[in-house]
């Protein structure tokens, strides 16, 4: 298991986090660049790869500030007083969603160094300039899945692990 986690995880080395999206608690990580059309003709830009992460996470930065996934239900930082309404699931809204953009548009050094397989299903990847994004799922509240990471290349490549282990699918 450990060995097809980290062969899973060595397709990303090497690429810089371009994007990061949400839905609900869900974070998505992009990996390098690719697009995909919609059935209605859209063209979005994706990652090459995506790490869908519905676990509690933490992004490390080097300068020792912290971005967790607990942040998502904290009102976002504005000047002056705060809109009276304050909704958690619209994009942009919390904390959380306000530093990661801030962090992917502020740094093109992220690119992925190295990644290591911890127990429990937890994730380390570091990046060149010495952040890091640590995924520990709490296998306490068991989750359909924890997290996954799946290619937008259309190669099919889709590994995940939930309460019921790892799944790979190709």
């Amino acid at each position: 298991m450990q060995e097809q986690l980290q062969a899973a995880f060595d397709k990303i080395k090497g690429l810089p986090l371009t994007k990061t999206t949400r839905s609900e608690l869900v974070q998505y990580f992009h990996f390098g660049k690719t697009s995909y059309t919609t059935p209605q003709g859209l063209i979005l830009d994706v990652g090459l790869y995506t790490l869908a992460v519905n676990c509690p996470w933490t992004f490390e930065q080097a300068n020792g500030e912290t971005i967790k996934h607990s942040e998502v239900f904290m009102r976002k930082r504005e000047p002056g007083l705060p809109s009276p309404k304050f909704d958690w699931k619209v994009p942009g809204a919390n904390l959380r969603d306000q530093r990661l953009q801030g962090l992917v548009i502020s740094s093109q050094a992220l690119a992925i160094e190295s990644a290591v397989v911890r127990d429990a299903y937890g994730i380390t990847l570091t990046f060149v300039n010495g952040d890091r994004l640590i995924l520990t799922p709490d296998l306490g509240k068991p989750q359909e899945e924890y997290w996954q990471l799946f290619s937008n290349s259309g190669d099919n490549f889709s590994i995940g692990v939930g309460a019921a282990g790892v799944v790979e699918r190709r």
